[in-house]
């Protein structure tokens, strides 16, 4: 990393966001999913009691643009890890929803996450583990609220 980013919370935040990526596409290799994918699974499983979810809703839970969404659904209904659904309400939207060959990976991709979360916070006090969270959550809702939010 060069010396001037070491001086500004942006490239820095970029910078760990990259290794953590890569961390986690490591691990989630010998699933055959990629650090996305998972996130979007999880997603998925998490929110389905609450609600249907579709390719739009992804769009803006995850702020990616829809040709991105689309090549992680297609991936995932490939892996056979997901299916869509025309909706009945709604024939241009279709339903997503996880298959169970999708939710046995649930506990190994939570398996992963935790461990790679775990590497970011050694030699880290929980303390400064909770206040490390505390601020990024802050800077998030600051560029969500700021000017030329999306």
């Amino acid at each position: 990393m060069c010396g001037y980013h070491k001086n500004s919370i942006g490239p820095l935040l970029a910078y760990c966001g990259q290794l953590c990526k890569q961390r986690m596409d490591f691990a989630l290799k010998k699933y055959d999913v990629t650090q996305m994918q998972a996130r979007v699974l999880l997603y998925l499983m998490h929110v389905e009691q609450e609600k249907d979810v579709n390719q739009k809703e992804l769009e803006k839970e995850f702020r990616i643009k829809g040709s991105t969404v689309n090549g992680i659904v297609e991936r995932l209904e490939e892996k056979g890890l997901l299916t869509r659904a025309y909706e009945q309400s709604d024939g241009r939207c279709r339903k997503l929803t996880v298959t169970e060959k999708g939710r046995q990976l649930q506990k190994n991709m939570y398996q992963s996450i935790e461990k790679t979360e775990r590497l970011m916070v050694d030699g880290f006090s929980q303390e400064d583990a909770a206040k490390t969270k505390d601020l990024l959550l802050r800077m998030i809702e600051n560029l969500k609220e700021g000017e030329g939010a999306v």
